[in-house]
């Protein structure tokens, strides 16, 4: 693990190959609500021949210092900040769910460093059921156990299902409610058509949280857009089908100049 320290908090990463040019192409992936770098865990092991790759925790998440945000316009601050003390010069920025309303507001109004986007599980509204959040502070430990089911697709493993429950039961509540609070507060509905990087637009079939027609608006309202559906995968496609997933990113990656 390596830290970054940015306005007084350290931001946790992994980074593979551990030692890299920063003038080099470097994808950057975002997890989602309540995850971590292990999310990513297969592009990190496998697509490291390709570029340089980076997970980063989020405040609050992981071995990153506390605490979380409410604002997914916070959250991207620090991402900015993060890559910028990196002194990366040449990033693709992809984020799942949470990760991906991060993303899409940082291609709204990009760094110059900033060359193409990925948005996986995404969403240009991410409306949060009222009852979940409320179930986070009353009941939490059955709403932090639902989770799960609700990521992945009926079709996950055992061994999948029970890595995911055992990581959301362990998570604080009040840091995945303020997760869910930011995603619940963001739309970029009416703005997207001003994103005019590259995109590449991933989705699992039978995502339960973000479904099919999500990114299908997506794609339709980004001009320079593609977007792949992924059968046998839920919301945490890169996790339930990872070599698909990354044949998908490596193909983007080969048309980034």
């Amino acid at each position: 693990m390596s830290y970054v320290e940015f306005e007084g908090r350290r931001i946790a990463y992994e980074v593979q190959p551990e030692s890299f040019d920063a003038n080099d192409l470097a994808v950057v992936f975002i997890h989602g609500s309540g995850g971590d770098r292990n999310d990513w865990r297969f592009q990190l092991d496998g697509l490291s021949d390709t570029c340089t790759v980076i997970a980063l925790e989020l405040p609050g998440h992981g071995l990153s210092d506390q605490p979380g945000e409410s604002d997914v316009s916070k959250y991207a601050l620090r991402v900015e900040g993060f890559i910028e003390k990196l002194g990366l010069t040449k990033v693709v920025v992809v984020g799942c769910s949470l990760g991906s309303a991060i993303t899409q507001t940082m291609a709204l109004n990009p760094k110059p460093w900033l060359k193409a986007i990925g948005l996986v599980g995404a969403g240009a509204r991410l409306r949060v059921m009222p009852s979940l959040l409320e179930a986070l502070l009353s009941m939490p430990d059955k709403a932090l156990d639902n989770l799960a089911d609700y990521c992945l697709s009926d079709s996950a493993s055992d061994q999948l299902r029970t890595a995911m429950k055992l990581k959301y039961t362990s998570s604080d509540p009040l840091l995945i409610h303020g997760d869910l609070s930011a995603c619940d507060k963001f739309d970029v509905m009416k703005q997207l058509s001003l994103i005019k990087l590259p995109t590449i637009i991933i989705v699992g079939a039978q995502d339960k949280l973000t479904p099919v027609k999500y990114s299908k608006f997506l794609n339709e309202s980004i001009g320079a857009s593609t977007m792949t559906v992924i059968d046998n995968a839920g919301h945490l496609v890169m996790l339930e089908q990872p070599e698909h997933f990354n044949m998908q990113i490596r193909r983007f990656l080969g048309q980034i100049s």
